[in-house]
């Protein structure tokens, strides 16, 4: 499995298709940088952002390999080995771009207070995995193998994503909702909550499950 995640990481950074879902999560990150953001508002801001930035970086991953060299790699390892590699790829990228974001939001957003630093730093940290979570889930789903018109996995790609940052029934939106009262009501920090953490890591077993067997079964 290493080598075959070694594989796929070469894969992404040879083919420049991370460069696009990096622009877009700079921009939208960048939005948020008024001068008066405090740090917690800051950090659920860019965790959000994770979610539309990870899910095309997935699609980006699931679609990068050639189909000859898809086949080798089916071949000698398992179709469905090497898709959860690829999923996993771009997780680890998506993890960068957490920690890349939270740096920005230390950076530029208000200072916390001293006592409260690490708690809101926590706290800001546990929303951002739930997006990257759900915005993992989302490519996953909504892309190859699963689907496979390019128009279609685009399209629904970012459906999911609006539905993951403003449904009800969104692990994302539930995390940021709730930290968000908490925010409103100046408690200090606050956590995502183990409700929407557990369907998040639910909903991403699900879906990578459900890519990796529908690639083996094409494999």
């Amino acid at each position: 499995m290493i080598a075959l995640l070694r594989y796929q990481a070469a894969i992404l950074l040879r083919s420049h298709r991370w460069i696009f879902p990096l622009i877009l999560y700079g921009l939208l990150v960048a939005v948020s940088d008024e001068g008066a953001v405090p740090l917690s508002g800051g950090l659920d801001w860019c965790a959000a952002m994770l979610v539309p930035a990870v899910a095309l970086l997935t699609r980006s991953m699931v679609t990068a390999e050639p189909d000859a060299a898809r086949a080798v790699v089916a071949a000698a390892s398992g179709a469905g080995k090497a898709q959860l590699a690829a999923l996993a790829t771009a997780l680890g990228g998506g993890v960068v771009l957490g920690l890349a974001g939270a740096c920005f939001a230390l950076l530029t957003s208000q200072p916390a207070p001293r006592h409260a630093l690490a708690g809101t730093l926590g706290g800001g940290l546990a929303v951002a995995v739930v997006c990257l979570l759900v915005g993992s889930a989302a490519g996953a789903l909504c892309n190859s193998p699963l689907l496979r018109h390019p128009g279609v996995t685009l399209l629904s790609t970012l459906a999911a994503v609006v539905i993951a940052l403003v449904a009800d029934i969104s692990p994302a939106a539930a995390a940021l909702r709730q930290t968000g009262v908490g925010h409103a009501a100046g408690a200090g920090a606050h956590w995502p909550g183990p409700v929407p953490s557990a369907a998040a890591a639910g909903l991403l077993a699900i879906t990578w499950t459900a890519s990796a067997l529908a690639a083996a079964r094409r494999g």
